[in-house]
């Protein structure tokens, strides 16, 4: 797990431009909605072409909230990243520039719709209500195949929970996207993973500045009320 360490000059920053650190500080469950990103073999297997050790630790904390939610009438999302060919087509720059061309096989390869580096990784506890959201993108939501925001405006949600890996990629850029689609948003510090201690606490810190709240699952699933803290206390 990381060792989470807001920037203190921005946690101040923060606080003088909003009057509080935190935004959000209740929510209400069935407006709220987990988005656990890219929790999948490709990143979360031993010896894997994009493996993130850290994110293995998530597990236990995001499956207490996605219990926490469902229990309370909130949504659970699996977000899943799913390439080919087109996706090699239409950002060619990622696939020709941003990786070798040998990692960008491997990655096209791990991410193929239905191949086992693309499934949810096994220790995940997942549900019949929950929704799958796939992605070609960074971003779960500015993604040519995502219909993930159609969706969760269609179950009334307004408020999104962000984890899962990596930290500063995908879900960064989940969270921005979010903000600007005028969700709330709550980036989950002990729910999401990426290489460093370093890049996830810069990226907690770039999100709290200007994007929404950073909060741990404990926090959260406070903010959600009773019920919710009881529904993992039991």
């Amino acid at each position: 797990m990381h060792k989470i360490a807001l920037p203190p000059e921005i946690v101040a920053r923060v606080a003088r431009r909003r009057g509080a650190v935190d935004m959000f500080p209740v929510l209400e469950p069935r407006r709220c909605a987990l988005l656990a990103i890219d929790m999948q073999n490709l990143f979360l297997e031993p010896g894997a072409p994009l493996e993130i050790p850290f994110a293995r630790a998530l597990v236990p904390g995001l499956n207490r909230m996605a219990q926490a939610l469902r229990r309370t009438g909130g949504s659970v999302v699996w977000v899943r990243n799913a390439f080919d060919a087109r996706t090699l087509a239409s950002w060619s720059v990622f696939f020709g520039a941003i990786n070798t061309p040998d990692l960008s096989r491997r990655v096209l390869e791990g991410l193929a719709p239905g191949s086992h580096g693309q499934a949810l990784w096994r220790d995940l506890e997942t549900a019949p209500g929950d929704m799958i959201a796939e992605k070609d993108r960074y971003s779960a939501f500015h993604s040519p195949v995502s219909t993930l925001d159609r969706d969760l405006r269609a179950r009334g949600v307004d408020t999104v929970l962000i984890a899962g890996t990596l930290t500063n990629v995908c879900c960064e850029t989940t969270a921005r996207d979010a903000m600007q689609l005028d969700y709330k948003v709550v980036m989950l510090a002990d729910g999401c993973a990426t290489r460093t201690d370093d890049e996830h606490n810069a990226s907690l810190g770039a999100i709290l500045n200007n994007f929404g709240d950073v909060a741990t699952i404990d926090q959260t699933i406070t903010r959600l009320g009773p019920d919710a803290v009881r529904a993992v206390s039991t």
